[in-house]
């Protein structure tokens, strides 16, 4: 099915998987598919909803939303995650390893940028939607595996990405060095930039599992 016959046509079978007893972490999830994904999340019995966004006070209101909406108080938990920084990857991450169980991780945040900007050494899309995306799954697969052997269940970890990832032809994956080149402003395309970005993260994730997911 084409990508706009995707966009149109096809709707999403509705969830009712019963997530008693688990924690969820929904990443960007104050807005959008994070949002819904966090509500959804809520209704079907989480025991816990980690809200991770950049914004606090953003995240607030969307958990007020939720709790509105769901009728079900003291799940969400808002907690900060500034994926512009590797500082505050890490401490969220760190922050999650103290939780005595964590079951699923959906990491939607993401930006989608037209004017180049640099943040901490590279593109801010890439920071944000590569660089730093990839290590907070990095980061948190201990605690995962940790809930894993514990509990006896299997976690899931998984990167939103995509379909626009198949208008490109990524013609800088053959550059000697990928990040150095989509980083540089004189040769950086922010045009393509997004689907660019989705290319890498699709390529990433078929490297660790064909679902585009983590099991751990």
């Amino acid at each position: 099915m084409s990508f706009f016959a995707r966009q149109l046509f096809w709707t999403m079978p509705y969830p009712t998987t019963d997530c008693t007893g688990k924690t969820v972490i929904v990443t960007g999830s104050n807005i959008g598919l994070g949002l819904e994904a966090a509500r959804h999340f809520v209704r079907l019995n989480a025991s816990k909803v980690i809200l991770g966004v950049r914004t606090v006070k953003k995240g607030e209101a969307a958990k007020t939303e939720i709790e509105a909406s769901t009728k079900r108080k003291d799940v969400c938990e808002v907690w900060e995650l500034d994926l512009e920084s590797n500082t505050s990857v890490k401490a969220f991450a760190a922050r999650v390893s103290t939780l005595p169980r964590v079951d699923i991780l959906v990491a939607n945040a993401s930006i989608a940028m037209l004017d180049y900007r640099k943040v901490e050494g590279h593109e801010s899309t890439i920071t944000v939607n590569v660089i730093n995306t990839t290590l907070l799954v990095l980061l948190v697969l201990p605690a995962f595996r940790m809930s894993a052997q514990k509990y006896n269940i299997q976690p899931t970890i998984t990167v939103v990405s995509s379909g626009v990832h198949g208008f490109t032809t990524f013609p800088d994956r053959n550059a000697e060095n990928v990040f150095e080149t989509i980083s540089n402003e004189k040769t950086a395309n922010m045009s393509d930039r997004y689907v660019k970005y989705s290319c890498i993260t699709v390529d990433f994730l078929s490297s660790v599992s064909v679902n585009s997911q983590v099991k751990c």
